[in-house]
């Protein structure tokens, strides 16, 4: 399986939290572990948001580098992210959920390109085939 590690799943490798375990599970037994460079971002400004320190920050992206392959958004996933979109606010209506952000349909985009499953609980992307689902 390629894992596409969105930054819920990154956030709770990161915090340790009860998911970390699944997290690693998941990680360790995939071929390829793919991080889309947005996430790197998401996952900064949470963190930076969260109180930790600039230092702090840069070594736990670091680390998401050296743990992944970090993928830049191509053309073809900046031309499918339209089509992603659409499908995210739809699912997200259907559950009665905010739109979803730009970075979902990134994500969801690189999934289907690399044929991978977005590793994630975010609620955006419960119940779509391209998902490996962390939440409850």
């Amino acid at each position: 399986m390629i894992a596409i590690v969105d930054s819920f799943a990154w956030i709770e490798f990161l915090a340790g939290s009860e998911k970390e375990g699944l997290v690693r599970e998941i990680l360790a037994g995939a071929e390829v572990v793919v991080t889309p460079d947005i996430v790197l971002a998401e996952v900064a400004r949470k963190l930076s948001r969260d109180g930790v320190s600039r230092a702090v920050v840069r070594r736990k992206v670091a680390d998401i580098s050296t743990l992944s392959q970090v993928t830049p958004i191509s053309l073809e996933v900046a031309v499918g992210v339209y089509e992603a979109e659409l499908e995210l606010r739809t699912n997200a209506k259907s559950r009665g959920l905010s739109n979803p952000g730009l970075s979902d349909a990134v994500i969801l985009t690189t999934a289907r390109i690399l044929h991978g499953k977005v590793l994630t609980g975010d609620p955006h992307f419960r119940g779509l085939p391209e998902t490996t689902w962390l939440g409850s």
